[in-house]
């Protein structure tokens, strides 16, 4: 879960680290999404006096920024700085070990300067004092030192999978978090209470279907069928995991198909999970329907089909659906989703791996455009 702005400032203040404060003077006005460079698309503005500050912010509620809609905004002061500093943690996958990436050339476009990286042993603020002294030529290493070793409390106490703060600024009170993002871990949230909005991977707060599809797979790990997304567009996806399903996403938006919805289910889940899944994507308002997959080694198709023919029989769509899939019991799997076909009258074709996963979008696009 990432959180906005204003959430992650919250987050560290609570370790004792500094931010702006919203007292008298020149403002800063943000808009809260999960979006890089604001500053360029108007989510970033700034005011000389509070009222000014407060035209602006709603001015810039319900709009959209790199577009993400914004439903909040923060205003806090504008701070004079005589320093900027970049600091991250996160956790390497080739040291296998919590990391920070450090420069004292931070602010805007970091993306293009080198940083430098520590492999954390201990956390302490001797470590990070070392560190610092060790690749830059800074005066205040002590308050760093300090500073750093809360970030990294803050980092492993929250079970966060990266913290980002850019600029940590120098000024005359001292080192301030300008600006923060903290991404935090969603299977450790068992551990402790927190109080954030659940919300989307898309950073707003989740729809009630994407609500429904997490509890699929609360209390059950056979398989995994609760990752849906919602979308905006008006073709159902079922997508049956693994590397290609992205892929299969770019087909569809190439031969002219909105996605409704991005989702994946795999590891062989059981019938009645693929069902709920099958009925949560069916509960849209759909021109099209798309369940695709490839060829499978650990899950049953039967078992699967069995669940999503059952959606089928309720939901009594009349709109085109694509299937194209193969694997374990692939055979009977097929002879039920003819049955179903049959049965129900459907506008439905079928396809095996001996047919690219890719031309079959193009098929459904060219159904649904008859």
């Amino acid at each position: 879960m990432k959180l906005y702005e204003h959430e992650a400032k919250k987050v560290l203040e609570d370790y004792g680290l500094r931010t702006p404060g919203k007292k008298s003077g020149e403002f800063v006005v943000k808009a809260q999404v999960l979006a890089k460079d604001r500053k360029d698309d108007g989510g970033i503005r700034f005011a000389d006096t509070r009222e000014k500050a407060e035209n602006i912010a709603e001015e810039m509620e319900g709009n959209k920024v790199n577009d993400q809609k914004v439903e909040e905004v923060l205003i806090e002061n504008k701070l004079d700085f005589s320093k900027e500093y970049y600091v991250a943690f996160l956790y390497d996958t080739d040291t296998r070990s919590p990391v920070m990436l450090f420069s004292d050339s931070g602010g805007s476009g970091i993306e293009d300067r080198e940083v430098e990286k520590l492999v954390i042993e201990e956390g302490m603020p001797h470590e990070f004092r070392q560190f610092i002294g060790e690749n830059t030529a800074l005066e205040d290493i002590v308050e760093l030192g300090s500073t750093l070793s809360k970030i990294y409390k803050a980092f492993l106490e929250q079970d966060a999978r990266m913290i980002e703060i850019n600029p940590l600024a120098k000024t005359g009170e001292g080192l301030v978090v300008l600006d923060a993002m903290i991404d935090l871990d969603d299977d450790a949230g068992y551990r402790r209470e927190r109080s954030f909005p659940d919300r989307s991977d898309m950073g707003r707060k989740k729809t009630e279907r994407e609500k429904k599809a997490k509890k699929i797979d609360e209390n059950d790990h056979r398989g995994i069928a609760g990752k849906y997304t919602e979308l905006e567009g008006n073709i159902g996806m079922l997508l049956c995991g693994g590397g290609a399903s992205l892929t299969n996403m770019d087909a569809l938006i190439e031969y002219g198909g909105s996605p409704a919805n991005y989702t994946e289910y795999g590891g062989n889940p059981p019938s009645e999970k693929v069902y709920r899944l099958s009925k949560i994507v069916m509960s849209k308002d759909l021109n099209g329907l798309w369940h695709v997959g490839g060829t499978a080694n650990n899950t049953n198709i039967l078992r699967t089909m069995k669940g999503f023919c059952k959606a089928v029989r309720e939901e009594k769509p009349d709109y085109p659906i694509v299937v194209r899939r193969d694997g374990p019991q692939a055979d009977e799997a097929f002879e039920l989703l003819r049955e179903t076909r049959e049965e129900l009258g459907l506008n439905m074709k079928l396809f095996r791996n001996d047919t690219p996963m890719t031309k079959t979008a193009e098929t459904l696009m060219e159904m649904v455009g008859e």
